[in-house]
Formats: structure tokens, sequence, C-alpha cells
């Protein structure tokens, strides 16, 4: 399609092309700059099909109006990273292209990014395709893949449905996400073959023990009244009137009916919800439920059983396709923008109202080697290797599952598994648990995957003991909630409910921050296994600190923790900085801290000292607990370098 010999600024559409046929094969994947539009014009006036195309898609008027309003977003922002440049002249506007070489994702299409600043608020994003009844047409060159993925006017559609069978079956040929083979199966599913839903148990006597299964990931209601009680097993294990099963759990079952899978697991079916026991013994089985699943169908939207998975979607209408002028076959199509952030890395806040912000679906999640999203507009796909959805925008960010399952397996240019574990820690602190007892527990199935990887050595409490002392250093921005039911150590962030936040999860080079800690001994004890509900727990640090007099700079409130001055009990003089609990408390307890102990932790980038504030147990001067964590720089501090004495504690 290139007529241009040397390397031209569309060199990186070219990435799997042939070098045999196509004159820009050689040069792509080359670290190909983000050029100017008006360089591409140039390039396309001097004969570059390619890059012609890309002007005369980019010039369509309704695709030039969504990157011209970036433009003057980005000027009136100030933003540092603006490119000025565009005031004067629109062509300016940085392009970017990525290959599906270099994305993961299953449909191997590419997209087009404009660029009007360094910041993601000011790009915009465009899908380019090529009809596959024309992909033969140009088979010298790759620069324009075929894509059969595309937004539908329902997510129950035909078309909706062969576009999951797609998902699936790129996955089965070329992933290696789940076993080929059929795996054991939970103790108890849905039936749903003949025309009838009955919940079996396979344990009985003579039942087959391995085959396909599907399960559903769904919010609970606050009254939900179908799910499975010692009172009405066998009422369930016989037919159960279609017109009784809530709508979410028809349209799952219909899923899985469709794709010729025999069984579904629902949790408030296949676990006896009145029977403790039962719900001990499976809940610590979800690493296996899920993780041997078929696929996993997640009920986005739908806030209760009855809310149903299928809906209209607006996409078509509000983001139609356009053919690029003088390139038969060829279309481009906007993305949504600013959109699939809550499926993103680096993105720790959930919309409340939405599946992804319950506690245990997280844990769903991650152990499921695949899943389907049914949400309001489309439907989205994650498996272990790839990321995927109708309008694409999985595609252009940074997936949460993939990143981390590229940490567990060592994939590519994984970072650590307990750094990526930090991000794991925010999300999962904004989401939300009925029982204050589940905290540990709806996270135990992916501590035991992450055992078994064997990168981050023991799991201990919600952090692990490779790279302990950067994990520990999290703090609390909402909630401020600590119960009275004992759920972990305070130097874990389980022991506080609330928004974690880590100033630095380790994305950049760990060189940036030093430890000044040494913690010589770590221990956690749990019920079952190392991920199980966690019973007690210390850590024994060496390191410098200082005992410091607390006073009460203010008491709190009922939602927002108290803050202290400090000052040295001997030479009297006080820090300039104020420390925030971690947790609110009564007024009673705020007066009783009345001495603690300044534990230097170390350089934690971005700031350049980091404490850990710690109040004594009593009896014990040795023994400490977690108040809080202070980060100040060097004056801000105010406490002469020979106050600091190195000791030898225990925090619990």
């Amino acid at each position: 399609m290139s007529e241009i010999t040397t390397a031209c600024v569309c060199r990186d559409l070219h990435y799997g092309c042939d070098a045999a046929t196509c004159a820009q094969a050689r040069y792509a994947g080359k670290g190909g700059a983000k050029m100017p539009l008006k360089e591409y014009r140039r390039r396309a006036t001097e004969g570059c099909q390619a890059c012609s195309i890309i002007v005369n898609a980019l010039s369509i008027p309704q695709i030039k109006s969504a990157w011209q309003a970036s433009i003057a977003q980005a000027l009136q922002s100030g933003n540092d990273e603006v490119i000025w440049e565009l005031a004067e002249d629109e062509e300016e506007i940085r392009i970017e292209i990525e290959s599906p070489k270099r994305m993961s994702n299953t449909a191997g299409s590419w997209f087009l990014r404009t660029r009007a600043s360094g910041s993601s608020q000011h790009w915009r994003h465009f899908n380019f395709w090529r009809d596959p009844a024309t992909a033969s047409e140009n088979a010298s060159c790759e620069a324009f893949l075929p894509r059969s993925c595309h937004p539908v006017e329902r997510t129950d559609s035909t078309e909706a449905l062969e576009h999951l069978k797609s998902w699936l079956k790129k996955c089965d040929d070329t992933h290696e996400c789940r076993q080929k083979k059929d795996t054991k199966l939970p103790t108890h599913l849905v039936k749903v073959t003949d025309k009838k839903v009955r919940v079996v148990n396979t344990e009985a006597r003579g039942w087959y023990k391995r085959g396909r299964y599907t399960t559903l990931s769904h919010r609970w209601g606050a009254n939900e009244t179908f799910k499975l009680t010692m009172g009405n097993a066998t009422k369930m294990n016989d037919n159960i009137p279609w017109d009784s099963i809530p709508k979410t759990y028809q349209d799952a079952i219909k899923i899985t009916r469709e794709l010729g899978v025999d069984y579904i697991w629902i949790d408030s079916l296949c676990i006896v919800q009145d029977n403790l026991e039962d719900w001990k013994r499976e809940s610590i089985r979800m690493r296996t439920v899920y993780g041997n699943s078929y696929l996993n169908i997640a009920g986005y939207h739908a806030l209760d059983s009855n809310g149903g998975l299928f809906s209209s979607s607006p996409l078509l209408q509000r983001f139609p396709a356009h053919p690029v002028p003088g390139s038969a076959g060829i279309y481009i199509r906007q993305q949504p923008h600013m959109t699939h952030y809550e499926y993103g890395s680096n993105y720790s806040g959930s919309n409340h109202r939405a599946l992804l912000s319950r506690g245990w679906v997280l844990q769903e999640r991650l152990l499921s080697p695949r899943v389907v999203y049914y949400d309001r507009e489309e439907l989205k796909w994650e498996c272990n290797e790839a990321k995927d959805c109708q309008c694409s925008g999985m595609v252009v960010i940074s997936n949460f599952k993939s990143d981390y399952m590229s940490a567990l397996r060592d994939l590519g240019r994984p970072m650590p598994l307990p750094f990526a574990w930090m991000r794991i820690a925010e999300r999962y602190s904004n989401s939300y648990l009925t029982y204050d007892a589940d905290r540990a527990i709806a996270l135990a199935g992916v501590a035991e995957q992450a055992l078994k990887s064997g990168r981050g050595g023991r799991y201990l409490a919600g952090v692990w003991e490779s790279g302990l002392a950067h994990q520990l250093c999290w703090e609390i921005s909402n909630t401020y909630r600590k119960p009275e039911a004992y759920l972990a150590p305070s130097w874990s962030w389980l022991s506080v409910f609330g928004s974690v936040h880590y100033s630095n999860r380790m994305d950049f080079d760990m060189n940036a921050s030093h430890v000044d800690v040494d913690i010589t001994e770590a221990e956690c004890t749990t019920t079952n296994n190392q991920a199980g509900a966690i019973t007690g727990g210390f850590l024994k640090v060496s390191g410098r600190g200082v005992r410091l007099r607390a006073e009460i700079n203010n008491l709190g409130s009922t939602t927002t923790p108290p803050t202290y001055r400090l000052a040295h009990a001997e030479t009297g003089i006080e820090l300039g900085v104020r420390v925030q609990a971690d947790y609110v408390m009564s007024e009673d307890r705020v007066r009783a801290v009345r001495d603690v102990f300044f534990l230097f932790w170390g350089n934690i980038y971005p700031y350049r000292n980091t404490f850990l504030v710690l109040r004594q147990v009593p009896g014990d001067e040795r023994k400490f607990e977690r108040l809080g964590i202070c980060r100040a720089q060097g004056k801000e501090v105010g406490l002469p370098h020979d106050l600091y004495k190195k000791e030898d504690i225990i925090i619990v």
C-alpha cells in the first residue's frame, strides 16, 4: 500500500507486514515518533497511500470535530505538556498509532490516537479497519486489518453472541488461559440441559466428576430470597420453574445454553446459604471454582438478581462508522472518550453502583481465566492474555487483569508481584463488603493464586514478604474505620476500612526510594493456610526512632480521625507537622494517646522522609501498634539527628 521506500511516519501501521511485499515493514516497530498530522499530509503528497488514508479519515467532519475539541480543551487547561503550536496550526496535533502486534487485543485490530498534550484528557482514540470482504484486495500490506467486532443495538443480539464466541475461540486457539481438558466440577452446580434447571450435587454416588461449567459474577440485592437453603434443597434438586428464577440468573442460563455448556455455578444456588459449615467449606474453594470455569459471566450493571444482563446500546448512534473518502472498504470510528477506566490498571476508584465495586468480585475477576461483562452499552472481554470490547475502548488502556497476570506469570516486562499487589490493595480497599469478617477471606483466593507463582515469598496479611517494607507505607484517604473485631495486625492495610493509597506503588525505579529499617522477622497466623482468616501477626523491626509526647491538635469526629502535635518530651522541640491517625476513635481513646514512637522508615519517593507513628501496647515498652504514617521534608521534622536512637521493637 505504501510506495515510500524510506522510513515513513506511518511505519508502525505496517508492524505485521511482510518485508518482501511492504516497503515499510522493515522500519515498523522501531519506536516511531508521535508525528504531527501535517507531516502525514506531507508524506501523502509524496505518494504514501497509508498516510493519505489517515489524513482523509481525520478530515471527515464528525471525526475532525472530535480531535479539534481536544485542542480547545488542552489550550484552555494550561497543562505543562500542551502542544502550544496548536494555537496557530491545528495540524500540529500529534498522531500515535498502535499495532495489534504490540497490543493484547483478541480482535487483532489497531487504533489511532490524537494527542493535544501529554495528558490523557486531551487524547482521542479512533478505530481503523478494512471491510473483511475487501481484505484480500490488499494482501501485501496489513496496515488496515479487518475487524468483525463492532457495537450492536442489543447485547443479547445474535451479533453479540457471535462476538463472544469469537473471543472464546481466539482464546482457545491461541492462548493458555484455561485447561483444554474438562476440569473437576464444584460440589454444587446448576444443570441447565434438557430444558430443565436444577441444582445438582456432584459428590453424589455415581456422578461424573469432570466437565465444563460457567460461573456468574453478580451483585446481591438487599433482599435476595431466591437461594439454596437446607429447607428447599429437595425442591431445588428437582426442576425449578422458569418463571421463579430471577432475571439475572435466567439471562446467564441462556448464555450458558447458547455456548453449549451444561452447567453454571451461581453462588446463591451452589452454597447452602443457611449452613455456616457449608459456607466455610465452599468459600475457601473459590480459587478452583472460578479458576476452573469455562467462562465467567459478569452482570456489570444489574443492582440485584432481578436486574438482568441484557440491554439496548446507544453506541452505534453515538459513534457511527464512517467510510474513508477515496479508500473503498476502509472505515473509521471514534471511540468513547475517558471510559472503561474501571477496567484499567491505574485507576483505583470505582463506581459504587457497579459490579466491580464489590469486594468478592475482585477475586472472581482475577481468578477466572476468561470474563465477559454485560454492561449497559456493550460486551467487554478479559482473559489472562488479552482484552477487547465491542467499541474497542478496552484496547487503549493498560488493563488491570492483564497487568496483574503478567506479573503473576512473569510475562513480557512485568513489575515484581508485590508491587503489582499494591494496585490490588488500592482497588480492593475501595470495594464494598456486606460483612467485615470477609475482609481477608474475600481476597484469599487471589492470594492463594499468587502464592503458587512463588514470586512474592510468604503472604502476610495483605502484603508480601518480598519488598515488605515498601508495602507498609500505605495511607488511608476516607472512611477511616477500624472494627472492634480483630481483622489483621495494625501494620496491615486490611486492619482499617478506607481507600488505601500508596504515594509510590513502585511504578518507578526502586532506587528512587531508600528503606532505613530492617525487618528482622515477620509472622502472621491464619486459619487453614497462609491466605486464610487472620488470627494474629507481628513484625520485629530494627530502626532509628524517637519517643515523643502526643498532644491533641483536633479530636476529629465520627468521620474524621484525630490529629496530634508531637514534641520531644525532654527538649520540648515540636515537630512542624501534624499527624493524623489512620482511623476514627472515641474521645476517650483519642485522649488515651499520650506517648508515641516516631520511627524513621526511610526516604520513600516522592517524599524525603517517611515515618511510622506507633503507639505503645500497654504493659510492654517494646511492643507497638501502628497509629498513623507521617511524610515530611527534612526541615519540617525539626528534630536533631542525635535524638534518634537505634531500637529493636515489635509491631503488632
